[in-house]
């Protein structure tokens, strides 16, 4: 037995007869007594039902024009640190991207000037530097803990560099 020609939706077809091009709308799922896939074919003259035997796929004209309906490729551009692509599926994962302390600081100094309150700044910025100086020593947890002091009526202004933060604390010798 040959292979029955089936068609999916939304493929342009030519009935060949009465040759009257049309798109498919519909098509069954199981073939009938002869063997046939049925479709339910738009045509210009209005809907009809036709066995893929009497149906023939118009190709799509090769054009520099685009195409209003059908996009066959998608641009993703990714940005930041170790970017990924989910499909179908839900991220769980933690991202830690590892940079470079003496940046971080640097980041959270600029931030810091842009505090309005001169003793808040002051107070954050000193912290800070402790803070840059205890890295990777065993002060540096006693150092953590009064930048957040100082910060926490600040926190959404340092809430970015708060990951990388606790990522040093592991680092503590």
């Amino acid at each position: 037995m040959s292979d029955k020609n089936r068609f999916a939706v939304g493929a342009n077809v030519l009935v060949k007869n009465p040759g009257v091009p049309g798109i498919v709308t519909q098509i069954d799922d199981e073939p009938t007594v002869l063997w046939e896939y049925w479709h339910t074919i738009q045509t210009q003259h209005g809907e009809c039902r036709e066995p893929g035997c009497n149906l023939e796929l118009i190709p799509r004209p090769i054009t520099n024009a685009e195409e209003g309906t059908t996009k066959l490729a998608q641009n993703i551009h990714l940005h930041g640190d170790n970017p990924r692509i989910n499909v179908n599926s839900t991220d769980n994962s933690t991202n830690i991207a590892s940079t470079s302390y003496d940046l971080l600081f640097v980041q959270m100094k600029e931030k810091a000037c842009t505090i309005t309150d001169e003793d808040d700044r002051k107070a954050i910025v000193e912290r800070l530097d402790e803070l840059e100086k205890a890295q990777g020593s065993a002060g540096f947890m006693r150092a953590y803990q009064n930048f957040i002091a100082s910060a926490a009526n600040h926190v959404t202004v340092f809430a970015p560099f708060l990951p990388a933060l606790a990522q040093m604390l592991t680092h503590i010798k």
